[in-house]
């Protein structure tokens, strides 16, 4: 492996150690000794993957679980990637706009 695919595996190695924690980057950074502007930068180039910039990624669904809230008095919506991005909704979207989220496909 060169040197940039064991740079890479290194800073791969903290985005998951960071995501898997739970924790803010801020106090994975401050426990682990690095610059937080660092492991920002490559969880975003990790995340953009090896394609060209701009580059669409499949969107893989996977089986909901639906986590009832007695707090909640409206439907709320929560989508989130093993990328590590998170899309919150306070209400439900529209039906149609989810269909078109992922290409139509259902």
């Amino acid at each position: 492996m060169d040197k940039a695919g064991e740079l890479e595996a290194q800073w791969r190695g903290h985005v998951d150690a960071w995501r898997a924690s739970g924790g803010s980057q801020k106090a994975y950074c401050e426990q682990h000794g690095l610059r937080s502007h660092s492991l920002s930068y490559w969880h975003l180039r990790l995340a953009k993957g090896p394609g060209p910039s701009g580059a669409r990624v499949p969107l893989t669904l996977v089986p909901a679980v639906r986590v009832p809230s007695a707090a909640a008095s409206t439907p709320s919506l929560s989508l989130h990637s093993p990328q590590g991005w998170r899309l919150d909704f306070a209400a439900l979207p529209p039906a149609e706009w989810l269909t078109a989220l992922w290409g139509g496909r259902a």
